[in-house]
């Protein structure tokens, strides 16, 4: 066992770039660690209250900070090159496809922008509530909100194509295999959909409190659960 010391707070987030690990803290710092040595490599430091989420697409890093801006930064140079801005909450979640980044906050809408031009591209409306977890399949993305519903938009047009209607409470996240959508909520349950025809497949139950986060390895789903639940709950698909 190896340890990776220098953040002096909580860890937020991880994502990782050929041999390079990045973390996010609480000190609104990105860290960037050989994976081989466990040495530190790099510090980031932007304007900003805490490091929410990091992903990299491109050989780019995008780190969501607590100051409501997503900030890029290029991972050869670790220089930062341009930032988004024109949230007005805190953002929750993003998600890249292509030559777009979709983000939301605690508002209603989904925000797409450029990652080439990093101009806001459109809004999408639709949701009741808070957008919460977002996902992109081939040509489509999905979005699940507080408003119990999933709602899949064509990435091409930015039209809603369908939504999806059985949550008895807020959707958290997204697991997608093949041509199925697994969605974890409030109400304790994962359901499955065929992302295809847009009918309920299975409903998956098991945990005694909200389902938290999904993720699929080896076609079995891995989900975690919100206390007193505290279990990850593992299911052969």
């Amino acid at each position: 066992m190896a340890y990776m010391n220098g953040h002096n707070c909580s860890v937020l987030c991880l994502t990782h770039h050929k041999n390079n690990l990045y973390s996010g803290g609480t000190d609104g710092i990105i860290r960037i660690w050989n994976t081989d040595t466990c040495e530190k490599l790099a510090t980031l430091r932007g304007r900003t209250i805490g490091v929410i989420c990091l992903t990299i697409h491109n050989n780019k890093l995008y780190s969501v900070d607590g100051d409501n801006t997503i900030r890029v930064w290029n991972t050869d140079t670790n220089e930062q090159i341009a930032s988004f801005m024109g949230h007005t909450y805190s953002v929750r979640c993003i998600t890249l496809h292509r030559n777009k980044l979709y983000s939301v906050d605690g508002d209603i809408t989904i925000r797409i922008w450029n990652t080439d031009t990093y101009e806001l591209i459109a809004t999408l409306e639709g949701h009741t509530h808070c957008v919460f977890c977002l996902t992109v399949h081939e040509n489509k993305l999905v979005s699940g909100s507080w408003d119990n519903t999933i709602r899949v938009w064509n990435t091409d047009t930015h039209e809603t194509i369908a939504t999806l209607e059985g949550h008895t409470g807020s959707v958290n996240c997204f697991a997608i295999l093949k041509n199925k959508l697994y969605s974890g909520s409030t109400d304790n349950t994962i359901r499955v959909w065929n992302i295809e025809t847009y009918e309920e497949i299975d409903t998956l139950r098991g945990h005694t409190c909200w389902v938290q986060c999904l993720t699929i390895h080896d076609n079995k789903l891995y989900s975690g659960g919100e206390y007193p639940d505290d279990t990850i709950r593992v299911w052969n698909i």
